[in-house]
Order: structure tokens, then sequence, then C-alpha cells
């Protein structure tokens, strides 16, 4: 369905078909779009367009409607819907939206046909709370330039919005309060860390006993009770990515070996300290950051890489989770950790499997079910806290074939797997899913 402007400033015109397979009705009625909402008149016309609706032409001056745009049209009680209307928050800033940064989010809108409606990029410093208001770039699907597909514009809040930036919670909380829960991640920055995993994860006694033993790190007590019980110790910031301020601590017949990631040298850097006083001090020094004192697993290594796993959790267009891809990391020869963006590489859960456990078809495939089992309960209970519907879930399976829970990425979360492994089919599926959630969060 597309737009017709019309003169009239109090209603909107349809044709008698429209009227009749959406149970539409002559009289006032709410119309909506996006989150924005009027009283109008209905007007049914005998002559009016099949494939089009009659909208007030000063509309256009409140905030940009493309008519270029085909749309769908939904009746809920008494509401007239049209569109969906879905935001794509993906940066902070509107000076960061050049041309070239946007068209590197061209293939989250490649299924636009199966969505319609108006599809925005934005920042949110271009989110006006006072105005309910938003400045961005919408999508056009009939452009043939790259550089085309991207139209300036001031829209109304939209019907379903996803958040992939760290807003500040005043301009998440305004944005719920027009939307409700329809905008998602959830809000997490400052509110979910590597420590409210633990707190959320373990009370659930299925969930319990893949969880790596877990203590907040307060003081130089709780270091030697977890050393005590375990012969080497992981210490992790509470927030961050990318294994960034990552340490291990391990007894070693001098004291204390302590090793910190490196990207120039494989076995990472590493200090010896000979007694508790001096740890003491080292983590005072660490101390700059809130910190995790966690069990070390050991990996399963294949030809010395340590091997993790990513597993990509969406929301499909009904609102149901599934598991849109699973990968093996394989990080640097000889470290520590996971991160194959440095001389490591990416595999296929299947394959991972199969190459590095040894493991034939029939195993290898019961234990991505295993693991997808693991991160569908991991989704379940952040659908307790909140609305989310993309997750990054990382685990780890031991030499003895124990799965282990590392991590849950619910900012920003990473879709570039399968382009390491040159699925392009895998990833357009991978980025365009959370639209088809955005579809069924606006009601359509």
């Amino acid at each position: 369905m597309y737009i017709k402007w019309i003169a009239e400033t109090s209603q909107i015109q349809l044709s008698q078909k429209t009227a009749i397979e959406h149970n539409i009705s002559s009289g006032k009625m709410s119309f909506q779009f996006g989150s924005w909402s009027q009283e109008i008149k209905i007007q049914i016309r005998s002559d009016f367009p099949d494939e089009m609706i009659g909208i007030p032409k000063h509309w256009n001056d409140l905030f940009t409607i493309p008519d270029t745009l085909p749309y769908e049209l939904k009746k809920h009680n008494m509401t007239l819907h049209l569109g969906p209307v879905i935001a794509l928050i993906v940066f902070s800033d509107v000076k960061e939206m050049t041309t070239a940064k946007m068209n590197s989010y061209r293939t989250y809108f490649s299924d636009y046909s199966t969505i319609n409606g108006l599809v925005y990029l934005c920042a949110w410093n271009t989110i006006d709370t006072q105005k309910k208001q938003i400045k961005g770039f919408y999508y056009d699907p009939h452009a043939t330039e790259a550089a085309k597909c991207w139209k300036l514009g001031t829209f109304p809040f939209p019907g379903a919005a996803y958040n992939r930036t760290d807003m500040p919670k005043n301009v998440y909380d305004d944005l719920k309060t027009m939307m409700g829960e329809r905008i998602f991640n959830s809000f997490s920055p400052g509110s979910f860390n590597k420590w409210e995993l633990w707190k959320r994860l373990s009370p659930i006694p299925s969930l319990r006993s893949h969880l790596p033993e877990t203590k907040l790190l307060t003081d130089i007590p709780v270091l030697k009770s977890m050393l005590e019980q375990y012969d080497s110790i992981y210490l992790k910031p509470t927030g961050g990515t990318l294994s960034r301020g990552i340490r291990k601590v391990e007894k070693s017949h001098n004291g204390y070996l302590i090793t910190s990631p490196s990207f120039k040298n494989p076995i990472g850097s590493q200090k010896q300290i000979e007694d508790v006083k001096s740890l003491q001090q080292w983590l005072r020094k660490l101390k700059s950051k809130e910190y995790l004192a966690q069990q070390a697993i050991t990996m399963k290594r294949y030809q010395d890489r340590p091997i993790d796993f990513r597993v990509i959790m969406q929301k499909d267009g009904k609102g149901n989770w599934n598991c849109s891809g699973l990968f093996g990391k394989f990080g640097k020869s000889g470290g520590i950790i996971t991160n194959f963006s440095r001389a490591g590489f990416i595999c296929s859960g299947m394959k991972t499997f199969q190459l590095a456990f040894g493991m034939n078809k029939k195993n290898a495939r019961n234990k991505v079910e295993e693991l997808k089992k693991i991160a569908f309960e991991i989704c379940c209970v952040f659908d307790e806290y909140g609305n989310y519907g993309d997750l990054g879930i990382d685990l780890m399976v031991d030499k003895d074939g124990k799965v282990w829970i590392l991590e849950v990425n619910t900012k920003d979360t990473y879709h570039r797997f399968p382009l390491h492994m040159n699925n392009k089919k895998l990833y357009r599926k991978i980025v365009t899913t959370p639209f088809r959630y955005c579809k069924f969060l606006a009601g359509f």
C-alpha cells in the first residue's frame, strides 16, 4: 500500500475494497504511524485506488513520511496502524553517519521486501525526547546506487527499535515510555555485566552446573581462597569486551605466575610474584576497575590454539528464539584467549567438533544440539529481565566434553562470523532476522 497525499486536513481516505478487507467503517478512529498517533475521521470512497491510503498532506510538515515506500495497513480495535516504522540505532553521534559507514549496514536491509514500511538508521544523540522525533536516514529500496539509498529525514518515534549502542539511560527510558517493550536489546550499560550474568544464571539449577565458580574480587582474601580451591583462576573486568584486561593467575613453585594476553607474544606477557604481600600490592594497582575472580577451565586446544564457541541466538518474526549460527573460535597458537582476529580462525560448530574433538557427524551434531539447548535456556532467563532479541552467547567445551558458560553479549553483538568463512548467505540471514522481530513487535 502506498501513500496518496490529500488536501483534507481532518480525514483519511480508503477504497471500499480496502475497508472491507480490514473491517473498517466510516467514522472517527485513531491513526498510528510508529509511536505517533492522531484522532482522525475515516472516509470510504468508491473512486479511491485500492492500493493507496489517502492521508493529510500537512502531516508531512510534522515529520518525514516517504510516499515512495510500500506500507502495510493493520486495524487493531479502533486504531488504524500504517507501517511498520522501525529504527536501527547503531551510531552514538550523527557525525559518525557517513555514507561509507551507513553502507556497511546495507546488507541489514537486503530483505526489505518482506518487511516494507519505513526503516531508518539513526544515532542516539539525534533522539529528541522533547519533540518525540528522531533525525536519521531512511532506506530507499528503489535506489540503484548505494550512495543514494539513504535519504535524510526527521521521523516520529518508531513502532519498534533495535538498539546496538551505549545510549544514555535517560534517552532509553524516554523511548521506553513512548514505546513500551518494543525496543530491544534492553538497556544494559551499567546494569548488566559479567557479575550480573552470574547473578542471573547461577540460581538456575540446569545452568549452575555449566558456570565456572565466580566471585566478585573485593579484596585479597577472595583471591587467596579461590587460589586455594583452584590451581589457576582468571581475573576478568566485570565490563568490557574483546578479552581486554583479562589476567590468568596460577600457583607456581616460586609463588604466583600472572599471564596477560598479548597480541605480540603468543603466550602473553608474564609476571612472577613471590608472596601474598606482593600479590596484594599488584592487586591494588589492578583494581582501577571492578574485577571478578573466576575458576580457570582448561580449554580444549587444536594445534595449541584455544577454542570456544559463539552461539548467535535471535528472535524471529513470531517472537520465538532460534539459533541463527554456531561457530567455533580458534585463537592464536599458544595463546590463552580466543580472539580470532589476530592469527586465529573461525569454523562452523559442526566442523569444529569434528576437526578439534575428533567426533563423527552424529556425535558432533548431538554436541551442537546440546550447546543450542543451553543457549536457549539462557535466552529464557534473559526474557525475565527485559526485551532481548539478539544475543551472542560464548560457551566452551573442555577436553572431557563438559560445556561451560563464559559470557553473554547483549550490545553490538558481532554478526560477521560467517564472513570469516566466506558464507555471505548465512551472514545475510543473521543481519536481517532482527528486522523480522522488529516487525512483529510493531504489530505487523
